[in-house]
C-alpha cells in the first residue's frame, strides 16, 4: 500500500503543500475551516503522521468512525469460565470503539433451527463462543460479515470456510501431562472426553495417545472413554456411569477438562480410592473451582480473559482484511502440575 504524503493530500484538495503542512500542524496561520478540511481529508486518506491530539480536538475520529456492533453467540451455560472470556471480549471491544451484543442460544433453539429475533440487526462482526451444528451456523451467519470462532467441530475444516478459528493448544500440553504420569511408572492410563464434540477435545486425546506411543504403550480399550454421550461428560452421571463399567481401575486418568476431573475425583472418593496414591487424576482449563478440590488438581492454564481479547483482535483485523485467506490460530496453554498427579517420592 502506498504511503500517503503531505503532497498527496495537497493534490487531492488543490491546495499548496505549505498550506496543508501548516494545517496538519494545527497552525493558527491557516483558517479553522481549512484546517478542519485538511485534517479530515488526511485522516480519510490514511495519512499516518496525524497527531492524536489534533484528531481529538476536531473530533475527526468520532465523526468518521461509526460505532461498530459485534454480536457474540453463546450457549446458555454461564460460569466463571465463560464470564472471563466475555469480560475479555467486552474490554477489547471498548478499546476498539465497538458495542457488544450478546445472544444466548438454547439447545432447543439450535435443534429446531430457531434464529434469535435480532439476528438481522446491523452488525460489523460475529464471534461464536461454542460449537454449534453447521446447519444452525448457516442460519445465523450473515454473508460478508466477518466471523471468528472459538473452537470448532472435531473436523475443524468443516467450518473453516465460514470464518477464522481460534483454538486453545491442547495436543502438546496434554502430551506433556501424560508424559508426566508415565515418568512416574504409570502404564495403565485412561482418557475421558467426548472426542466427537470439538477440536480441542480431539487435540487433547491425540496428545494423550502420542505420549503413550512414545513409551510403546497401547491403551486398553476399556480405558478409552471417548464415545459420544448426550452431555459430552459434562453431567456427573455420565462420567460415573462410564467409570462403573471399568473391570479394573487404571493407575491414572487424563480428563479432557476440569469438570470431568472433578466428577472423577468425587467418584473415587466415594469408593475410598485415594488420589493420587491409588489413581492419579489430571484435568484441563485451570478453572477457579478446582482450587477447592483436595488434592489440588494438575491441569492446564488457558487464560480466559486473554483469549477473549484475542478473539476481538482477530475480528478487528479480519474486518480490515476481508480479502485475505481464513486462518486457524492456536493459543498456547501452560501445564500446571499439582498434587493430584504426583506420587509420593516423585515430586
Amino acid at each position: 500500500m502506498k504511503k500517503i504524503t503531505i503532497q498527496d493530500v495537497a493534490k487531492e484538495l488543490n491546495l499548496s503543500r505549505n498550506t496543508v503542512a501548516k494545517a496538519l500542524n494545527n497552525s493558527d496561520t491557516v483558517a479553522y475551516e481549512t484546517r478542519y478540511v485538511v485534517i479530515k481529508k488526511a485522516y480519510e486518506m490514511g495519512y499516518s503522521k496525524l497527531s492524536p491530539l489534533v484528531l481529538n480536538e476536531y473530533k475527526i475520529k468520532d465523526k468518521l468512525e461509526k460505532l461498530r456492533t459485534v454480536v457474540v453467540f453463546a450457549r446458555r451455560e454461564l460460569s466463571t469460565f465463560w464470564n472471563r472470556i466475555i469480560m475479555g471480549i467486552s474490554d477489547e471491544l471498548n478499546k476498539n470503539n465497538c458495542k457488544l451484543q450478546l445472544n444466548f442460544i438454547s439447545e432447543e433453539d439450535e435443534a429446531k433451527h430457531i434464529a434469535p429475533l435480532d439476528v438481522d440487526t446491523d452488525m460489523s462482526g460475529i464471534i461464536i463462543l461454542n460449537v454449534f451444528h453447521k446447519e444452525f451456523l448457516e442460519l445465523i451467519l450473515k454473508k460478508d460479515v466477518p466471523v471468528v470462532f472459538l473452537d470448532g467441530p472435531s473436523d475443524v475444516f468443516d467450518i473453516s470456510s465460514m470464518g477464522d478459528i481460534v483454538l486453545f493448544e491442547g495436543f502438546h500440553t496434554t502430551k506433556k501431562i501424560t508424559e508426566h504420569l508415565l515418568s512416574q511408572g504409570n502404564k495403565k492410563i485412561a482418557f475421558i472426553g467426548d472426542t466427537s464434540y470439538c477440536r480441542t477435545i480431539m487435540d487433547r486425546y491425540e496428545g494423550y495417545r502420542a505420549a503413550l506411543l512414545c513409551y510403546g504403550i497401547e491403551p486398553e480399550e476399556q480405558y478409552l472413554i471417548t464415545r459420544h454421550v448426550e452431555h459430552k461428560y459434562y453431567k456427573q452421571e455420565e462420567v460415573h456411569t462410564e467409570l462403573e463399567k471399568l473391570k479394573e481401575l487404571p493407575e491414572a486418568i487424563v480428563c479432557a477438562n476440569d469438570d470431568i476431573a472433578k466428577d472423577v475425583m468425587l467418584w473415587l472418593k466415594r469408593r475410598g480410592i485415594k488420589v493420587p496414591e491409588e489413581v492419579a487424576v489430571t484435568g484441563f482449563d485451570d478453572k477457579e473451582e478446582v482450587e477447592l478440590l483436595s488434592p489440588a488438581l494438575t491441569t492446564a492454564h488457558i487464560g480466559n480473559q486473554r483469549m477473549g481479547r484475542r478473539l476481538v483482535q482477530q475480528l478487528i483485523w479480519r474486518i480490515d482484511n476481508m480479502d485475505l485467506p481464513k486462518e486457524i490460530i492456536t493459543i498456547n496453554t501452560e501445564t500446571i502440575i499439582r498434587e493430584s498427579s504426583v506420587r509420593q517420592g516423585n515430586s
